[in-house]
Formats: structure tokens, C-alpha cells, sequence
């Protein structure tokens, strides 16, 4: 039906080219598909109202449907910054069904990937509808490679708009900076505390994360599972191995039900933590103005908390 859709609208949007001539010394005019993309596009352009965003704060991202609207927004970008993963492949079918398509950058294309791993524990189910050998596409989880997807995206953008290229430069070099100091605790946090195994009680999309810095995991599901709800064998074997580490805490992603997580909890005489991945957030963060280094900062603390 999607694609029935995009074919069918196609004809009627206006077309744009990659680097076209219709970009102004305003800048370019940027679309993202998802809070990742749109925080990197920010931190490079700066205060723009060139910039749009095409999930609203708060929806899950995994279920996401791009309405009519959003294809025109798409179309009449001259880039369009997406994650590149599994969540929203829809976007490649749009593009590659104009004629003339707007300029790309996928975040999943400018580092190297992992692919998601079915980890002892995780619930049978998730083995049979989501592959071990999928690409793992929360890439922006490890703070190295969001430095490179910075680096990479100031570098396109100045391409496309090489009047503002010194700005795009100085813009990426000051998040960078911000990122790296940020990267510096969590390695700080690690080194100095006796734990290395991390429970969340939910998906599990920082697998990136966890192999940058070296720690272990148990989660219900892989990054991008659609299920919600773990088996009774998944739970009780999460309460287990807490149980059996001592860990100070369960962990659980942003926008999913804590239930689950307070079971294991409660079973393991433990507390529950919220760990940020950034997929989406809420909308009080958004509107508030909340970046990348915000979020995974407030992620500082339940590290040190969940290692000790």
C-alpha cells in the first residue's frame, strides 16, 4: 500500500536536484526523518528555519508511516538526512522514485555497522521474526560515531551551500568538542567501576554503545523487535541474571512501558533506570531544545548507578 501510495503521488510533487541552483544564500533547505538525523542537521546548520522534521516528537519511530504531505516535504528538500536503517526504508523508495531526487545522507552510511545480535535470554520470539544478521541501525549510540556522522554531514552540506561552508566548519567543531568531553565520562565511568554487565528490560538498541565501551548486556529484545511484551521465560531469566550480578538497577528506553522492568525489579530487589537511545523524544525535550549531548549526558549518571 505504501509504495501504491508514493507511486501514485509522485507525479503531482515538485521535483528538486541535488544540488541544485534554486539553493540560496539562506542556506540549504534540510529535511529529517527522525530525532537522530534532525539533532546532527541542527548542530551543523545552526539556528535555521531551513530544517524540518518529519516524526513527531514522541511517536514511535519503528511504526512510522510517512503521510502524503511528509512525500512532498521530501521532495522539495535539497537533502534529506535519515538514519539509512530498517525503520525507514520507506524514505529510499521515495527517492529513488523521483526523477530528479533531493540530495541523501544516511547516517548508517558513514560509519561501520554491527549487526543485531540475539543475545541468551532474549525472548524465542524475536529469533523468528527479526534475523541476527540485520543491520543494527542505531549507529549514533556510540559517540564516536557521531562525531564522524557530524564530520561527514558538515562536509556534504558545505558542498551544497559553499558560501556558509565556514559556518557549517565551526558549527560541527564546537558540537564535536561537546560530544568527545561527553564521550570522556563514559570512559572515565567504566574504568573506574567494578561492573561491566548492563539489563535492560526492553529492546535493545545500543549495541553500538556497549561495544564501544567494552561492557556486556542482557535485553528482552534486539534494537528493533517489534514485540513489547517478553515471555515469561525472557522475564524470569532477566530477574536471574540480575539476581545472580547483584546489579544496582534495571534499565529500560525511553518511550516504552516501565512495567516490565519494575517486575524484574521488584523480583531482583533492585531500582529501575531510564537509559536514553535517542531514537525518538518526548516532546517537552524537543520543544525544549534538548541535543544529542543532553540526552545521552542525563545517560552519565545511570551508567555510574547501573556499573557500581
Amino acid at each position: 500500500m505504501r509504495r501504491l501510495l508514493i507511486a501514485l503521488l509522485i507525479p503531482v510533487l515538485l521535483l528538486s536536484s541535488c544540488g541544485s541552483d534554486e539553493i540560496t544564500a539562506s542556506g540549504v533547505s534540510v529535511v529529517a526523518t527522525d530525532f537522530p538525523s534532525y539533532d546532527a542537521a541542527r548542530a551543523v546548520l545552526g539556528d535555521t528555519d531551513n530544517l524540518s522534521l518529519l516524526l513527531p516528537p514522541g511517536v514511535e519511530s519503528h511504526s512510522y508511516d510517512p503521510s502524503p504531505r511528509d512525500m512532498v516535504r521530501i521532495a522539495n528538500a535539497d537533502l534529506v538526512v535519515f538514519t539509512g536503517g530498517p525503520s525507514d526504508e520507506w524514505v529510499s523508495s521515495i527517492l529513488s522514485s523521483i526523477e530528479n531526487p533531493p540530495c541523501s545522507f544516511a547516517l548508517t552510511e558513514q560509519v561501520e555497522l554491527l549487526y543485531e545480535e540475539h543475545q541468551e535470554g532474549m525472548d524465542e520470539e524475536s529469533e523468528h521474526d527479526h534475523s541476527i544478521h540485520e543491520v543494527d541501525e542505531h549507529v549514533w549510540t556510540s559517540p564516536q560515531n557521531e562525531m564522524t556522522i557530524i564530520r561527514c554531514l558538515a562536509s556534504l552540506l558545505s558542498k551544497l551551500d559553499s558560501g556558509n561552508a565556514m559556518l557549517y566548519k565551526e558549527n560541527a567543531e564546537k558540537y564535536i568538542q561537546r560530544i568527545a568531553a561527553l564521550d570522556a565520562e563514559f570512559r572515565t565511568i567504566v574504568d573506574t567501576t567494578e561492573g561491566d554487565t548492563l539489563i535492560f528490560a526492553s529492546r535493545f538498541p545500543l549495541l553500538y554503545f556497549v561495544r564501544e565501551y567494552g561492557l556486556e548486556y542482557y535485553a528482552a529484545f534486539p534494537g528493533c523487535a517489534e514485540e513489547s511484551e517478553p515471555s515469561a521465560r525472557t522475564v524470569a531469566f532477566l530477574v536471574d541474571k540480575a539476581r545472580e550480578l547483584g546489579v544496582p538497577c534495571i534499565l529500560t528506553i525511553e518511550l516504552s512501558s516501565p512495567m516490565i522492568a519494575r517486575v524484574i525489579a521488584d523480583e531482583a530487589g533492585c531500582d529501575v533506570r531510564v537509559f536514553n537511545t535517542l531514537h525518538n523524544v518526548t516532546a517537552s525535550d524537543f520543544f525544549s531544545g534538548k541535543d544529542y549531548v543532553d540526552l545521552m549526558g542525563e545517560n552519565v549518571a545511570v551508567l555510574r548507578e547501573a556499573l557500581n
